[in-house]
C-alpha cells in the first residue's frame, strides 16, 4: 500500500514539471523556447519553471538559446488570428506581445473574448433553467403526495423565475448570435 502512495505522488509531482529529464538532457533550449512562446507563456516565470526542472537532472538551462526560440515563438502566438483563437477558448492573456503586434492581437483577443462570454452566458441561464424544472419536476412529484401549501408556492416562484430566464435566454442567444458574426467578419478580414 505504502509503495502505491509513493508511486502516486511521484507520479502527481512530475506532471508539475514543465521539462521532463529527456528534455532538459536533449539541450534543444531554442525549440523549448520556441515551444513555449507559441503558448504565449510568460518569459521569467516559464524560463525559471525549466530551471527548477533540470536541476535534478543537474542540467542549467541555456537562457540565451530559449529566448531566441522564445522571440521566435511570440512571433506565432502574437497575431490577430492566435487572439482570437485564445479569446474563443476562455484562456488569458499574459501581456507577453511586443508592442508592435499587441494592438492586432488584442484586436482579434476581444472579439474571441466576446465571443467567449457569450456562449458562457448562454450555457449558464440554460444551466440555471435545467436546475429550476429538475426541481419543480421534485416538486410536482411531492405534491401528489402531499399538498404542502409552501411547495405549491416554491412551484409558482420558480415557474415565474422560469419564465424571467427563457427572456434573459432570448437575449444571451441573440447576442451570441452576434458574437458568432462578428468572429466570421473578423476572419473575412
Amino acid at each position: 500500500m505504502k509503495y502505491w502512495a509513493v508511486l502516486g505522488v511521484a507520479l502527481l509531482l512530475s506532471g508539475c514539471a514543465t521539462l521532463s529529464e529527456e528534455e532538459c538532457l536533449s539541450g534543444d533550449w531554442r525549440g523549448i523556447g520556441l515551444r513555449d512562446g507559441t503558448a504565449g507563456q510568460v518569459a521569467d516565470a516559464q524560463f525559471a519553471r525549466h530551471v527548477k526542472a533540470c536541476e535534478k537532472a543537474g542540467i542549467t538551462p541555456q537562457r540565451a538559446a530559449w529566448q531566441q526560440g522564445y522571440t521566435e515563438g511570440l512571433r506565432s502566438y502574437c497575431t490577430p488570428a492566435k487572439g482570437l483563437e485564445e479569446g474563443r477558448a476562455g484562456r488569458s492573456y499574459s501581456n507577453v506581445c511586443p508592442v508592435g503586434s499587441e494592438a492586432g492581437f488584442l484586436r482579434g483577443y476581444r472579439v474571441g473574448e466576446a465571443d467567449y462570454d457569450a456562449r458562457q452566458e448562454v450555457r449558464r441561464v440554460e444551466s440555471e433553467m435545467s436546475r429550476l424544472e429538475a426541481r419543480n419536476a421534485q416538486i410536482r412529484a411531492a405534491l401528489a403526495v402531499k399538498g404542502d401549501p409552501s411547495l405549491r408556492q416554491e412551484l409558482r416562484s420558480n415557474e415565474s423565475e422560469l419564465l424571467r430566464l427563457q427572456l434573459e435566454l432570448g437575449f444571451a442567444r441573440a447576442e451570441a448570435a452576434r458574437t458568432r458574426r462578428a468572429v466570421a467578419e473578423f476572419r473575412a478580414g
